[in-house]
């Protein structure tokens, strides 16, 4: 077994209690670490918060936004079933009055046509 001289004692304590020092005035700054820690989580708990409350904020408005576009569809649609059922009943009234007309309009062909057979027929005789 060696033998430690009495100046290597204490050169080995004053070296352990600077080590000790040390240790001691670094837990305070242990601390600072810890609540840095801290701080951290919070701040990013408080940012997914926001992100949260910004998600649904857009999504709110795509929402919106579709049911702007929706409304405006229908309104669109509904315009030009009101435009095609006007074209509908114009055509149904102008069949009604080509079908009332019909008659009249053949006879006039007829009578056209008759002009132009006896117009033949004064050429044809010799």
């Amino acid at each position: 077994m060696e033998t430690k001289s009495r100046y290597e004692v204490i050169s080995d304590l004053e070296s352990k209690k600077r080590e000790l020092i040390e240790k001691r005035d670094s837990l305070n700054e242990g601390i600072k670490q810890k609540e840095r820690i801290i701080k951290e989580l919070e701040r990013t708990k408080e940012d997914i918060a926001k992100q949260k409350e910004d998600f649904e904020l857009k999504d709110k408005n795509k929402r919106d936004d579709l049911d702007r576009a929706k409304a405006d569809f229908e309104f669109r649609i509904k315009n030009t079933e009101d435009e095609y059922n006007r074209k509908i009943v114009d055509a149904k009234e102008d069949l009604e009055f080509f079908k009332e007309n019909i008659e009249s309009k053949k006879a006039t062909y007829e009578d056209l046509i008759d002009g132009v057979e006896k117009s033949l027929e004064r050429f044809n005789i010799k």
